[in-house]
């Protein structure tokens, strides 16, 4: 099940999203080959995590081997299934999210380009509603390979994914100055 999740996380959350951006005429993937810690670190969570993460789970599934078990009460079937149930709710999350940011969605930060600032749907409640769907899919995967080399995954995509918002936020504060801040005053980073 994980795989498939994966799969359609990708094929959804990223893959239409691109599609949807170039008929918009804008850079869907917003960071680059730098040298900047900015970049190196919006290719490891874009890019690489992803490439572990999928090779991870593929191998699993593909050998049902799926490393040292963490913890003896994760290794139960109904842990597992909250996992799965928590990866249905949170790529729903991530589509809803990223269809409500419309023409703003990107990968990264651009700084070339100004993109409008998005409150109303699930951003009303979050400031980062996809990255709270990637958590929760990230956490879900643990919940159902509740193993060493999952929790390794799951620990980094933790730091990349608030190193990137804190990234977002400080752009999005330059480009939007006062509104931006009164805006972190309402609503939450997380939930």
């Amino acid at each position: 099940m994980p795989i498939v999740h994966a799969l359609l996380f990708g094929a959804t959350a990223i893959i239409g999203r691109i599609l949807v951006a170039r008929k918009r005429y804008h850079r869907e993937l917003s960071f680059s080959n730098g040298d900047s810690v900015q970049d190196l670190v919006a290719r490891c969570f874009y890019l690489w995590l992803p490439i572990v993460d999928g090779l991870f789970l593929l191998l699993s599934c593909l050998t049902g081997n799926r490393g040292p078990v963490l913890i003896a009460i994760a290794d139960r079937e109904w842990v597992r299934w909250i996992g799965v149930a928590c990866m249905a709710i949170s790529l729903a999350s991530v589509v809803v999210s990223q269809a409500a940011m419309g023409a703003a969605w990107r990968m990264g930060v651009d700084l070339a380009e100004r993109t409008d600032l998005v409150t109303a749907g699930p951003f009303a409640f979050s400031r980062n509603p996809i990255y709270v769907g990637i958590r929760g899919t990230m956490l879900s995967q643990l919940l159902v390979f509740d193993t060493w080399p999952m929790l390794n995954i799951w620990v980094i995509s933790e730091l990349l994914v608030h190193l990137q918002v804190r990234f977002e936020e400080a752009h999005m504060r330059r480009l939007h100055k006062q509104r931006y801040v009164d805006y972190c005053a309402r609503v939450r980073r997380w939930l």
